[in-house]
C-alpha cells in the first residue's frame, strides 16, 4: 500500500457528504468484464493509505468487490483532480460501518439505510491535472 499526500487526502475527504464538495466515483468491473462507475459522497481517509467509503445504493459496486474486481476511485475539480487504484473489501459490520451508519443516518435522518462500507487499500495514486509526463505520484 501506498500513502496519500495531504493534498490528496483533502480532494477525496467527506465524511459526512457534503454537498458542497466534489463528487467521488468509484469504479468497478463486472465478472463479465463490463465497466461500471458510482458517484459516491461519503469518503473518509483511514491511516493515509486507506479510503473508507460508505454504501447505500451502490449494490453493483460492493457485488463486483465481492466478485474480485479491482478498485479506481476518482475525482476532479478543473484543472485537478487524482485517481487512486487498489483493492477494495466489503464491510457490513464493525467500528468502520457503525461510524458511517451513524453518519449516514444522520446526514439523512434514518430516510437512506446504509447498507456497508467499502474499504480501498490504495496502491497506486495519479494526478489527473492535464499536462505532459508523468502522472503516477505514488
Amino acid at each position: 500500500m501506498v500513502a496519500m499526500p495531504d493534498d490528496v487526502i483533502k480532494t477525496f475527504e467527506n465524511p459526512d457528504c457534503d454537498k458542497q464538495k466534489v463528487l467521488t466515483w468509484v469504479s468497478t468491473v463486472t465478472e463479465d468484464g463490463d465497466p461500471h462507475l458510482a458517484p459516491v459522497c461519503f469518503v473518509k481517509a483511514i491511516d493515509n493509505d486507506k479510503l473508507l467509503i460508505g454504501v447505500s445504493f451502490i449494490s453493483k459496486t460492493a457485488s463486483n468487490i465481492k466478485n474480485g474486481s479491482r478498485v479506481a476511485v476518482g475525482n476532479a475539480v478543473y484543472p485537478n483532480g487524482y485517481m487512486i487504484k487498489g483493492s477494495g473489501e466489503v464491510l457490513d459490520s464493525g467500528k468502520y460501518f457503525e461510524d458511517f451508519k451513524e453518519r449516514i443516518n444522520k446526514r439523512f435522518g434514518g430516510k437512506i439505510k446504509p447498507k456497508a462500507v467499502l474499504l480501498v487499500s490504495i496502491e497506486e495514486i495519479y494526478h489527473l491535472k492535464p499536462a505532459e509526463g508523468k502522472k503516477r505520484i505514488a
